[in-house]
């Protein structure tokens, strides 16, 4: 039996992306309480203007630990923690025969901030309550084009700390989610409209489900893993048959 969203409270950090609308949306529906967080006060309140119910945001560096402590003690008791903070899309790329000391280092920002996160967040957080962490499907998968051994190595030093963990804090269940390639509002921007026609193009001709991922995949995923009381240290692919091409 999934368990009650209703009267929980849910720390989202990230907004950086579609995604994180649509994980707070589906979250607000089965009555829980959403605390959003973003680096960006501007960025904040342009995603609370897209939330039609009242929540607490908060702003919050990931890549601060002074920053992501005062985040939590200022939040108190919460129920789950959702990290979703810097994607692959934020990640430097670079071949390894080109690639600096200092853009290797950067690419396992993602594994500190989630790191930064989850600690600080396990002074409050209940003892049924869960943790749910973002990957890529790069841990699975590699590019031909090359340039992403340390976003790889990122994303699956990420996977390890959550299957880990959910031994070390059981009973606190720990999973992670590798999405694969979603449609979201940050990097369907950045993008042309003739790139973002040729990826919907690739995904109709190459991808099992013909299709990109959409926001409320991932969400429907993260909802799974978060009222499942039966999963814990799961990696749950959310890539639409990527991998199996």
């Amino acid at each position: 039996m999934f368990e009650s969203l209703s009267g929980k409270k849910v720390i989202i950090i990230g907004m950086n992306s579609g995604v994180d609308l649509a994980i707070a949306n589906k979250i607000l529906e089965l009555g829980a309480k959403v605390v959003l967080s973003h680096p960006s006060p501007e960025k904040l309140n342009q995603a609370i203007g897209l939330i039609s119910v009242e929540i607490e945001a908060k702003t919050v560096n990931i890549l601060d630990e002074d920053s992501v402590n005062t985040f939590f003690e200022e939040v108190g008791n919460f129920d789950h923690l959702v990290v979703t903070a810097i994607g692959d899309r934020n990640m430097p790329r670079s071949l390894l025969a080109e690639m600096t000391t200092e853009t290797a280092q950067g690419g396992m920002d993602k594994f500190w901030g989630t790191f930064f996160a989850v600690r600080a967040g396990l002074k409050t957080i209940a003892t049924d309550g869960s943790i749910t962490l973002t990957s890529s499907v790069s841990m699975f998968k590699s590019s031909k084009l090359g340039g992403i051994s340390v976003i790889a190595a990122a994303n699956s030093a990420v996977a390890a700390f959550g299957r880990s963990l959910a031994l070390e804090i059981a009973p606190i269940r720990v999973n992670v989610i590798a999405p694969g390639l979603i449609e979201d509002t940050s990097i369907w921007s950045s993008q042309s409209e003739s790139e973002r026609s040729d990826l919907s193009k690739w995904a109709i001709a190459a991808l099992p489900v013909a299709h990109l991922g959409q926001p409320e995949a991932l969400a429907q995923a993260v909802l799974s893993l978060m009222t499942n009381p039966y999963m814990t240290g799961v990696i749950l692919p959310v890539e639409g048959g990527v991998t199996l091409i």
